[in-house]
């Protein structure tokens, strides 16, 4: 499946979110950032979703596994299952990445995953887990809304342009590493992703708000062209 596809229905699951926030959470008001729930989607799928102190029990595991193993779907069952012996950014990711399985590979009954949050140094994967790993990107960090916030977090309209001053208040300690930087570094992503202080303003950087690891976050920022080059 292709990214527009993949983009497609993740738009169509955040929308039935939307509709569907009183049933999912009587008597709250949340904001859309605080909808961006796996279990939330796994319920309007009608999965289970469970989450567990580990997936190391024999009911979970093959021969040499189990520990290692953050999340699982089991479709005959119609389960999810992720291992709360991880951080949360990887527990979220992991189950995003289940609910995409669920959504994108009807083919595939029974599936278990290591931990993910998204790294770029995630290794080799197959094209079924590309696919889910976008679809989690995607799921957690929507492009209109991670927009919005990237922008009033530092004050730009569109994408982010490194100068002397900018590179300064992000890296005052080696402004010209990020000034300089080689466009495959991913080093200006990560200095927006974990961002918590620009112009002299704290704030929580956008990897906290949007509870996703600082990988996860550079890798959206860069896919969805937030920094201007060069």
């Amino acid at each position: 499946m292709n990214r527009s596809n993949i983009q497609q229905e993740v738009a169509l699951l955040h929308r039935e979110i939307w509709k569907q926030k009183e049933v999912l959470w009587p008597n709250r008001q949340l904001m859309p950032l605080q909808m961006l729930e796996p279990d939330a989607a796994a319920y309007l799928l009608d999965v289970e979703y469970l989450t567990l102190p580990n997936l190391g029990s024999t009911k979970f595991m093959r021969s040499g596994q189990g520990p290692g193993i953050a999340g699982l779907i089991d479709r005959q069952a119609n389960k999810i299952a992720i291992s709360m012996a991880y951080p949360e950014q990887v527990q979220r990711f992991t189950g995003a990445h289940e609910v995409g399985h669920f959504m994108l590979h009807e083919g595939q009954i029974m599936l278990r995953d290591r931990p993910l949050d998204g790294s770029a140094n995630a290794g080799h994967r197959s094209d079924i887990e590309r696919e889910a790993d976008y679809f989690a990107a995607c799921f957690l960090m929507p492009p209109n809304l991670l927009t919005a916030h990237f922008e009033a977090q530092f004050g730009c309209k569109g994408a982010f342009k490194f100068t002397e001053t900018t590179s300064f208040h992000l890296n005052h300690n080696d402004p010209d590493s990020l000034q300089y930087a080689s466009q495959g570094s991913l080093d200006r992503e990560f200095a927006l992703a974990r961002c918590e202080n620009f112009g002299g303003r704290r704030m929580n950087s956008l990897a906290k708000q949007f509870r996703v690891s600082d990988s996860a976050m550079a890798l959206r920022i860069k896919e969805l062209g937030l920094v201007v080059w060069p």
